[in-house]
């Protein structure tokens, strides 16, 4: 199996700032994570300490759910 480029490595702001760009261009979550080359947990990992919405195909209809919105 072969290790994504970026497994280990620290997030840093540039790539935070691709990581939002690419969800509110509503990017499949395995997309996202071959772009950054990280594993698609760690996108959704990154995603959640972000308090970011990630698109989902199973529901369309959340396309416009405001992202951040966990009711902290």
């Amino acid at each position: 199996m072969v290790q994504p480029r970026n497994q280990g490595t620290r997030w840093d702001a540039d790539t935070d700032a691709e990581l939002v760009r690419l969800i509110r261009a509503r990017t499949a979550v395995v997309e996202i994570a071959r772009k950054l080359g990280r594993t698609q947990d760690a996108i959704r990992g990154r995603a959640w300490q972000l308090r970011l919405t990630l698109p989902s195909t199973l529901r369309p209809w959340r396309k416009n759910l405001v992202s951040g919105s966990r009711g902290s």
